[in-house]
């Protein structure tokens, strides 16, 4: 064998080597390329599907289901037993309406804060508490005879309250507003109706 065929051979036989070599790489790296690829036109295709989350996004799930002893409380429960509501509590024996908050329902009850009662002006507040009457009123607007999640309140313009009255339902910014009042939590779930936290009072 000639030295200009050990050459040709030795230099076949070094390309064979590199492909044996080097051909996994080479194939590896072009499935990585294609992976990320349709990877990239995946995520692509979702961004231009994705519908963004409402400003209410967790009100959509409605009101759970409630079993057992949770079936069995009522809004009064919800609003007695928490320190948000002293004074919405205080105002509801006032005025004598505490067992319409435990009666069958169905209820939805706009409870108003003691920071929402604190707003307002010392002698309102004070003139407002110890008058029965006055109570009645103002309160029956803070109660619905129904059971209105936040998904059902984001489909009315009004609710009818529980003294007959029509309050406007509307957005407020990043809220649902009732009256004049924004709803600052909502869907507190009792067996006979629902709580949701306002932050003012409707006079």
């Amino acid at each position: 064998m000639t030295e200009e065929s050990m050459k040709k051979r030795n230099l076949t036989g070094l390309a064979l080597l590199l492909v044996i070599a080097l051909g996994p790489l080479a194939a590896l790296s072009f499935g990585s390329r294609y992976a990320d690829e349709e990877t990239l036109a995946r995520a692509e295709a979702g961004d231009r599907n994705y519908d963004p989350p409402g400003i209410f996004a967790d009100s959509y799930f409605g009101l759970p289901k409630l079993v057992g002893a949770a079936a069995q409380t009522t809004v009064s429960d919800i609003t007695e037993h928490d320190a948000l509501f002293q004074t919405f509590t205080q105002a509801l024996e006032t005025a004598g309406m505490t067992e319409v908050l435990q009666g069958p329902g169905p209820l939805t009850v706009f409870a108003p804060t003691d920071k929402a009662f604190r707003d307002l002006p010392t002698a309102e507040r004070e003139a407002l508490l110890n008058d029965p009457g006055r109570l009645v009123d103002v309160l029956s607007r803070h109660v619905v005879h129904a059971k209105l999640s936040a998904t059902d309140l984001l489909q009315r313009d009004q609710v009818k309250t529980l003294g007959g009255e029509t309050m406007p339902v509307s957005r407020g910014g990043t809220a649902i507003t009732i009256g004049g009042a924004d709803i600052v939590q909502s869907n507190l779930a009792a067996g006979n109706g629902v709580v949701h936290i306002v932050d003012a009072v409707n006079l």
